[in-house]
Order: C-alpha cells, then structure tokens, then sequence
C-alpha cells in the first residue's frame, strides 16, 4: 500500500468524524477531558508495566533517556554521548544495535510513535509521567516493539490556565531556562506549549581541541479541540536543535580520567522535528483512534579524530538524515472489565540517507605520508505494513486472560557507493522482505484484594536488513531475529501505602542482531545462533507515616550468548563469543530513593542508582577486557515549595564516580577500547515559579 493513499483516506477519515454525533457520547466533555494529548498506551498486563510519575522524575533529575537508565528493573541506555546517535536501549536484554537495525525497544510521546534508535530526541521535559512497558508490546499499538516500549507522557492541560518559568546553574557552567503555558482557548479548545533551552561548558579535560560544550533547543506545541459530540483531536508540533562539541570518547587506562586531546575541532549538529495529528471518535462502547505523525531527523554532521591524538592520522564525518512517515488507525472496546477487544492497522515509511567518509594515514614512506579517503554513501528504505488486534475475557470473578496478534511485512532495500583512493568504488543494490508473526498470551488471577498473580508467553521479533558500513558485500545483510519470552510473578498491594511486584523472565532468542565492530573501518550487524536471557524483577514502593517515601528497583538480567555457527567476519572467527555475556546488556541494575516531605513544603531526597557489568565485543571474542565494571550513582535533593515557587539545590554523581556510558569495540586498534565518559559531579541550584 502506497503512502499517499493511506494519507488520504486518514484525512478522510478525520474529516468524516468531525461531522459525526455518537449516540454514546452526545455530551461535551469538560475541558479535563480534552484531547489525544497526554494518552497512555493501550492496557498491558500489570506484571508488564511501571508508571513513573512526575515527582519522582523531578527528584531524580531525569533529564535525558540516559537518566531512565536502572530507574526502572532491567531498563538501561548505553550512550554514546552525542544525544541519541549511536545508542543503545535494551530492556530485559533485548535492544537494538548501534546504527542500522531495528528498534528493540519502541519509543512513544503521548502515545505518538517516535522513529529508530538514533533518531530519539534525548531531552526530556515537561513531562507528567513515564510510562514503560516491559515484554512484546506490538498487539496493543502502533509499531512492532519486541522488547517494550517506553511512553512520554507530557502534561495534559487543564481547564484553567496554568504556566511556569524555570532557571537552573550548576557545575562547568551547566545552565537549563524552561517555559511551560497550558489551559483553554475557548470551550472546545485547549493549547499546550513548552520550551527548553539549555548549555554546559563540558567537563573534559581538552589540551588541544574543542570542549565537549553543548548547547540544546526543544520545544513543543500542542492543539486540542473537543466538540461535545464525542469526537477529540490534537495536533503536536515538536523541535530539537543540538550542537556539540567534542564528543566524550576517551582513552581508557589513562592517569587523567578525562583527559582528550584532538587536531582538530570535533563537532555534532543535529535538528530534529516531528508533527502528528491524532483523533478519537466515540462509539458504542468503544472508540476509533487515528494516528498521523510525520518526523525529519539530520544530523549535519558528526566530525570525530578516530585516533583521540594530536597526531594527523584518522579521521571520521559522517552526515545522515532520515524521514519517516506512519499512520495507525484503531478500533477499541475496552470500557467493559469482563471483556474487551481492539484491532488496529498500521504503516510507515523510512528513508536513510547518508555519507560516511573516512580518512587514514597508511603509512609515512619518505618523502610523504601514504594516506586514504574512504566515502560511503547509501540510502536505506523500509516500508512497514502491520494488522495487529488483543481480546480480553474475565473467565470468573478472579481470572483474566487476554489474547494477542500481530502480523507485520516489511520490505527493505539499501543503495551503497563506496570509493576509496587505494581500491576500486562498490556499489551494492539489494532488496529484502520478511514477515513477523507475534502472538502472545497472558493470564492474571486476583486471589484477594491485596494479591494478584500473573503469567504470560509471547513469541515476536525484529525485522531484517542492511548494514551501510561494511567494507564486505557478503556481510551487508542480517536476517531478522526470533524472539520467544516468558514471564511470572505476583504483585502484593496489601495498603494504599505499599506495593511490591516482583517477576521473573526469560527470553529465548534465535538468530539474535548482534553488533560486531571488525578490523580496520568494517562495521556490520550479524546473527548469531542461539541466546537466552532470564532473569528477576524487583519493583516497591512503600510510603511511611511523616511524609517518608522509600523506593526499590532491581533487575537481574543473565544473558548468554548460547550458540554461534561458522560465521566469520574478514576471516575471523566468532566461536569465541559462545558463552560470552551479551554486549551492551548490563547483569543488573539497582535503583533506591528515600524522599521526606515536611508540613511546612521543605523536602529532600537521597537516591542510586547502579549498573552492573556489561561487555563490548568485537569480532575475537577473546577481547575480555573491554568490560564497564559496576558503578553506582548517588544523587540529593534539597528544596522548598511556597505560594507557586519552588527553590532546590541538587546534586548528581555526588562520590564523583568515574565512569563510562558505553564503550567503542570498533576503536580496539587504539588499545583497550576507548570509552565515552559519564559526567563527573554536578551541584546546582534550580527555581521554579507557577502561576
């Protein structure tokens, strides 16, 4: 199906419901009510979902998807510090890899589906809750999402009018200016608009080069209208510009931790916007749901000294831009909690286009260096055709099962040139599809008020597709990954003032997309046979008398490479990998905060958070070295609230804990891997006032 023809009949559809009265809803709906903005996704098991609210994100200091990382069991972000470019999100072990594979985790704002990996816009702000949900998740919405989905739920206007001003300055001059206005336009219409502007000096130690300064635009605009006759649309503009200086990639095992020098003045640009048109229409017992978003990412470009010296000898740009269009449209009948149903559509459209160009020294034959300029130059394209749908049914007063479906066929095509001044130019033209079917099951039984139990089995996965950056024709393709994963546990609520879910996991994975950096310039995704990851689930919440609160948080996440063929990679090997820990996967996150609110609006907060051991392989498999140990952070707040001001002074990475966000397997060449280094302590001081 075309995306012209799925664009005109949306607009068809938004035009034909806005003329529609519905006998089940014929009365306005108050100001509170209005609109799509703000939606949380379709129900998900409870044993599968975690709700962070707003509070808890503001005393914790969540400002990127990176300080999601351990907050919720089992869910952390490998940066690559330069926002989202390069990332790595993974729950429960399941991901995706750096550059040209599929999601593993799907991102939402409001509901709305957000592009790949790299493309995620990394601030966060104005948010009033983070929604996440862990196991396959394709049967309830929009896009495939295999290993969960993390919904940004941003505020919901109200009907009164409602704005607030906020400054922050912290440590290497990190400074962050927000603005936030909502409330109604008319009895039908609301509006919604936020901005953040924020900069730092950086906190490397640079003897040559530029800093790892930054500076950082975001904002949002947001339309909702109501006409009383049970039909509700918004309509979200968004933006993000980033520039960055020297990207945090240091060498390890170095006396200063922070320490970089460079030839050159590295840099990152990269602009980001997105608009999206939602709709509801109330039916008999339900609701239709459209779904429009359209996003444009660029980054222009992201200059990098491969060898981290002063010495004139590699260097990396590459330029990239991606464009993608979906429409989901969705029938639900969910307001009965005996039985429910809902049957969707879904379709996208994404385009990568880029240019990686490389150049080496080779070698210093008198009376002139040797040197190369490698240029690759591609344009990947994936079209994405889902129906997906879930049922359902109170079996008795305390039994519920529900039933998932999902079906998905993309068709993928990549167009690669390669020149180089030592060989002849490549070219490669190919064509792929492949089809997922992902099912799942799941059954809840309430035994008493306090207790309810649960188990689930679903079998889903990641689409195939093309790696731009390998030198190899042969290993340009990967094939998709199968993905089977069980779950059982119990969720104990025996107050208002205390809950504690625990579960267990396992996830079956054949043909896992595994990122292998190779000799010289080779990058490439690659399957191997067989891995497993299993592991516990540990999530609690208990609030004590005298404005106590205490949360609890821990994962544990086994994750073994369990088989791997004859596959090589320029001839090397990979049965060095089997038994390995999965790359990127840490063995455990914790996270603990105790907040204390007094009657007089004071409030102070302790928390940490800590992940565990994760590796970066590269193609031997023996280079075991190249592992981020466990590292803890602790983090404090202290603030008052009076009369619509709020004053804090904060503190992050309070021990001064010297750490690193993710690893670079593919600049092994440099000695142990180099690293992207986490941002030392930060003390600061923030204000806030509401009107």
């Amino acid at each position: 199906m075309k995306k012209t023809s799925l664009s005109f009949f949306s607009l068809l559809l938004s035009a034909s419901l806005y003329g529609q009265e519905s006998d089940a809803n014929a009365s306005r709906q108050t100001l509170e009510e209005i609109a799509v903005q703000g939606a949380r996704l379709p129900a998900s098991a409870i044993l599968q979902s975690d709700l962070l609210q707003s509070d808890e994100i503001e005393l914790r200091e969540v400002r990127s998807l990176g300080d999601l990382s351990g907050l919720s069991p089992n869910l952390h972000l490998n940066g690559n510090g330069i926002k989202s470019f390069g990332d790595v999100l993974i729950m429960r072990g399941i991901g995706n890899t750096q550059f040209f594979g599929a999601p593993g985790v799907q991102m939402y704002v409001d509901g709305v589906p957000q592009g790949n990996a790299f493309s995620y816009g990394a601030d966060l702000y104005d948010l009033e809750s983070v929604e996440i949900l862990k196991g396959a998740q394709g049967h309830a919405s929009g896009k495939l999402s295999p290993g969960g989905a993390v919904n940004l739920i941003t505020r919901r206007p109200s009907d009164t009018q409602r704005s607030k001003v906020s400054a922050s300055y912290g440590s290497f001059d990190t400074q962050r200016y927000g603005l936030g206005s909502s409330g109604p336009l008319g009895d039908d219409s609301s509006y919604s608009v936020s901005a953040q502007h924020s900069l730092s000096d950086g906190f490397l130690n640079n003897t040559a080069g530029r800093d790892n300064d930054s500076e950082s635009w975001n904002g949002r605009l947001a339309f909702h209208w109501d006409g009383g006759a049970g039909t509700r649309a918004s309509l979200a503009l968004s933006f993000t510009t980033h520039e960055l200086g020297t990207q945090p990639i240091v060498l390890r095992n170095q006396a200063d931790f922070y320490a970089r020098a460079s030839d050159m003045d590295e840099y990152t640009e990269i602009d980001q916007n997105q608009q999206s048109l939602s709709v509801e229409h109330d039916l008999s017992g339900g609701k239709l749901v459209s779904i429009t978003a359209r996003s444009d990412w660029d980054m222009n470009p992201n200059l990098l000294d491969l060898d981290l010296s002063l010495f004139p000898a590699a260097t990396s740009s590459i330029e990239q831009e991606q464009s993608i269009w979906s429409q989901e449209l969705r029938i639900e009948n969910n307001e009965d909690p005996d039985m429910g149903w809902n049957l969707g559509l879904f379709y996208a459209d994404e385009e990568v286009e880029g240019k990686a160009t490389r150049f080496f020294l080779t070698g210093l034959t008198p009376p002139f260096p040797t040197s190369d300029t490698q240029v690759t130059s591609y344009v990947l394209e994936t079209e994405n055709l889902a129906v997906f749908g879930s049922f359902y049914k109170a079996l008795s007063d305390q039994d519920v099962v529900s039933l998932g479906l999902r079906y998905d066929e993309f068709e993928n095509s990549i167009v690669r040139n390669k020149t180089s001044q030592l060989a002849a130019p490549v070219a490669l033209n190919k064509e792929s599809d492949s089809g997922i079917f992902s099912p799942s099951l799941a059954w809840e039984r309430t035994v008493n008020e306090a207790l309810k139990v649960g188990a689930g089995i679903s079998f889903s996965g990641k689409r195939n597709g093309f790696s731009a950056f390998s030198d190899a024709d042969a290993n340009a393709s990967f094939g998709k990954e199968e993905i089977t994963s069980f779950d059982l546990g119990f969720t104990y609520r025996p107050s208002e003032n205390w809950t504690l879910t625990v579960t267990g996991f396992l996830n079956d994975v054949d043909d896992y997309q595994l990122e292998l950096p190779a000799a010289n310039t080779d990058y490439m995704v690659v399957n191997v046979d067989e891995v497993s990851v299993y592991g516990i689930e540990v999530d609690s919440t208990h609030r004590i008398d005298g404005g106590w609160m205490v949360s609890l948080g821990y994962g544990l996440s086994n994750s073994e490479i369990e088989d791997v063929t004859s596959l090589s990679a320029t001839g090397s090997a990979l049965a060095n990998l089997k038994g390995r820990q999965v790359s990127f996967v840490p063995h455990h996150t914790l996270s603990a905060t105790v907040t204390k609110q007094l009657d007089n609006g004071a409030y102070y907060q302790l928390g940490t958070r800590t992940i565990g051991e994760t590796f970066y392989w590269d193609q031997t498999g023996v280079n075991t070295t190249d592992v981020i140990d466990a590292y803890t952070l602790l983090d404090a707040k202290i603030g008052m609230v009076h009369d619509g001001w709020q004053v804090e002074v904060f503190g992050t990475n309070l021990t001064d804990e010297e750490y690193y966000t993710s690893l670079v397997s593919s600049l092994t060449s440099l000695g142990a891997a180099p690293g992207v280094a986490g941002s030392p302590r930060v003390i600061g001081l923030s204000v806030s006032r509401e009107f």
